[in-house]
């Protein structure tokens, strides 16, 4: 056997011994985690046929409930948050009715991620523009709070592209982040998009601006289609709340 894998052999021993000896003082794998470096499957691995006393299991049972009541009271809190911004945007759609509105919710339905954060992506200069007015318009993101993200294709001026963009949109150089550059014979798509891609994020906003939209989405449909609104089919409700 080569030194090289005989010093790695001797390493995996020496931690998996380490990561035994504290599991047998009743550690649990989080605890162990943060003295052993190994990862969190190799530890619970190594230390699954460990015999623990009942005292120690019991030990770990208490720390893991006051653990729990800990996540739930914290996850409870941004649930109520999540709730309340969804509602407010519930509410929108019961007092404006106005067509741009509206056909910006669609779009943003169609186009709009749904999950983590607020933004959308397209290569359409129009919808570009009327999604950065909307935001304007009715949830007050001025274009210097918007993040501009581009795509594009190997050869496209990178400095020229974001000028044209901010030109267009009125969002400011500074803000836009890191360009995404295609190279040249990776596997992607030969039609070139003469201005690229262009993924825009508010910045500076609420962080539940996300929810707000994904409301007024769901009470357009209620009033369309006659579908409930049920919010945890547009927020995932945290696993530790009832």
């Amino acid at each position: 056997m080569k030194q090289g894998s005989i010093q790695r052999s001797s390493r995996h021993w020496s931690l998996k011994e380490e990561a035994r000896a504290f599991r047998a003082q009743g550690l649990s794998y989080k605890e162990i985690l943060k003295k052993v470096k190994a990862s969190k499957s190799s530890i619970s691995l190594w230390c699954r046929d460990v015999p623990l006393t009942e005292e120690q299991r019991r030990q770990l049972s208490e720390r893991w409930d006051t653990q729990k009541k800990g996540i739930q009271a914290i996850q409870k809190y941004y649930w109520g948050k999540q709730n309340t911004a969804f509602y407010l945007g519930v509410q929108m759609v019961k007092s404006i009715r106005k067509h741009d509105f509206i056909a910006g919710l669609m779009l943003y339905w169609a186009e709009g991620n749904k999950r983590i954060h607020c933004g959308l992506a397209n290569s359409d200069e129009r919808v570009i523009v009327f999604i950065i007015r909307w935001f304007r318009n009715y949830y007050e993101i001025l274009p210097e709070n918007i993040a501009l993200h581009l795509h594009l294709h190997s050869g496209q001026n990178e400095e020229s592209m974001k000028q044209y963009w901010s030109q267009i949109t009125g969002v400011p150089i500074g803000n836009f982040t890191k360009s995404f550059i295609k190279p040249e014979g990776s596997g992607y798509r030969k039609n070139v998009l003469y201005h690229g891609t262009v993924k825009i994020q508010p910045r500076g906003a609420s962080t539940y601006l996300l929810y707000r939209v994904l409301g007024g989405i769901a009470a357009y449909i209620e009033l369309t289609v006659g579908k409930p609104i049920n919010i945890e089919e547009w927020i995932e409700k945290p696993k530790y709340i009832g």
